[in-house]
């Protein structure tokens, strides 16, 4: 059976009941004017260079620009860039930009704006957007209407890899600074931010000159609402009108709602555990290995969640470019578990397992989960919780404590992304393997793709033996939205404003 038909029958038993909800018309529904949508986090920032997160998508696809975009099955297609070529030794990549396009002040965007956001980016060492960039060694305006990227090496994918580089104005940020886009930033995208209340309300409004022409929502308004139940509430009451991510203990209650469709559709993130192997005491590879077979992956997604994950034994899902399917998720073995804890010594010293709260479904009860695994092995857990907004920065900066529980995907749905971030020298690395860094580099400049997917393949094989990074399970997302809306997710969970139509 593939991934997607048991991904199928997953949403099938979870609406159990809810029959009625599928019997809606599918004719064309009218967007709304209005749309409200209920996040579980705000917005760590505005300003586009200064953020990556998952849940910063939100701002910045709708307010701002790359050079290209992903379509709905991954596929890289213009934006910014209406075509684009590159030198036969992948080095030299040239962008042809639309004509006209402008920003929210009106003035025009050229290519001078694309190599001063690059080199802005690249110059700001606390960028996170600089991991993306890396490679490139020099950024050309070759005229108005066309860029030039020189990179230090051969990418095959550097098309794919612009898309994190969302365009900001040149002559808006010597005028305004740093505090500008932090405040009241501008872009080229389909909306401009008309209000931001931190922890509150974003609110995004229609921008009339988009290049693209003005999308049939007017205005959006993200909410920022941790709490899972407080979102489904916002839902039943109609508060609320699309709730990306909701946790599979409510779905049930959310579908007996004849007003409402809730639905389960393919998703981007992985979750996974890292363990420092540099920190106790995972510097010992027997204790790395017992907290690998300690935890019963298949009951978390099947039981405690509800059918909405699916135990795995790699760190990218099957919707991304780079899957193998022969990799299969780790035995849950607990015996041998305590038995490598009293070979290693443990002293008993309290481990700490960090963690987001309000980034994903669930996350408190699967990281109780994981924390009684460890503990039936012999090992003392101490969680701690984190806000999103706390626990991201901490994660870019390398800050969190030696374990730590997370979901990670590719917004570029390509196993690129997690390789460059989280084992390449120069990423997001707490702890560099010669042997993965060098496949890292070899598969990016790889053109043919069985040799690439060997390399990939390879890659995270070496990384499952040395247990830095353990798959658990595929995060599948559980969204709800008001019956009359027509609404079809992307496997990120952003919510595009500018598709509704």
């Amino acid at each position: 059976m593939s991934y997607f038909t048991m991904m199928k029958g997953f949403a099938a038993a979870a609406l159990v009941g809810a029959t009625s909800l599928l019997a809606l018309s599918t004719a064309a529904m009218a967007a709304p004017e209005q749309l409200t949508i209920a996040l579980s986090g705000d917005v760590p920032t505005l300003d586009p260079s200064k953020d990556t997160s998952p849940i910063g998508l939100n701002l910045r696809l709708n307010v701002y620009n790359a050079l290209t975009e992903l379509g709905r099955d991954g596929e890289v297609i213009p934006q910014l860039a209406e075509s684009w070529t590159v030198s036969d030794d992948l080095t030299e990549w040239t962008f042809k930009l639309r004509e006209g396009v402008k920003f929210h002040d009106g003035s025009t965007m050229t290519a001078d704006d694309v190599v001063f956001t690059t080199e802005h980016v690249l110059a700001d060492e606390t960028s996170p957007v600089r991991a993306f960039l890396r490679l490139v060694k020099t950024a050309e305006a070759i005229d108005d209407t066309t860029v030039k990227f020189t990179l230090v090496q051969p990418y095959a994918m550097f098309d794919r890899q612009s898309k994190y580089l969302y365009v900001m104005s040149r002559a808006y940020y010597d005028a305004n600074g740093d505090t500008g886009y932090a405040t009241a930033p501008i872009g080229t995208g389909p909306y401009t931010v008309a209000e931001w209340v931190k922890d509150d309300r974003m609110v995004l409004q229609a921008f009339p000159d988009y290049w693209g022409g003005e999308p049939a929502v007017k205005t959006g308004i993200f909410r920022p609402i941790p709490s899972d139940a407080a979102r489904a509430n916002a839902l039943l009451s109609g508060e609320v009108d699309l709730v990306p991510s909701l946790p599979p203990s409510l779905m049930d209650m959310l579908a007996g709602n004849p007003d409402l469709k809730v639905e389960v559709a393919p998703g981007y993130r992985v979750a996974f555990l890292e363990l420092n192997p540099d920190q106790a005491p995972f510097d010992n590879p027997k204790i790395r290995q017992a907290v690998d077979v300690a935890i019963d992956r298949v009951a978390i997604a099947d039981q405690l969640m509800r059918g909405t994950g699916k135990a795995t034994g790699m760190m990218i899902p099957p919707s991304n470019g780079g899957y193998d399917a022969s990799f299969t998720p780790t035995q849950f073995d607990p015996e041998l578990a305590k038995q490598l804890v009293q070979e290693a010594g443990y002293d008993g010293t309290p481990i700490i397992l960090d963690y987001p709260n309000n980034n994903y479904p669930m996350a408190n009860e699967v990281a109780q989960a994981i924390a009684g695994y460890l503990t039936s092995a012999g090992l003392q857990v101490q969680l701690n919780p984190m806000e999103f907004t706390a626990f991201f920065p901490a994660w870019v900066q390398n800050k969190l404590s030696p374990m730590y529980y997370f979901a990670f995907g590719s917004s570029q749905f390509h196993a690129e992304t997690i390789l460059a971030t989280l084992y390449e020298a120069g990423g997001h690395l707490r702890h560099n393997n010669p042997e993965i860094d060098a496949l890292v580099k070899s598969q990016r400049q790889e053109i043919d793709e069985a040799k690439k997917q060997e390399m990939i393949s390879e890659a995270f094989r070496i990384s499952n033996e040395d247990r830095q990074f353990l798959p658990l399970y595929d995060m599948l997302q559980v969204y709800g939205v008001k019956a009359d809306i027509d609404y079809v997710p992307y496997p990120d969970e952003i919510v595009r404003l500018y598709t509704f139509e």
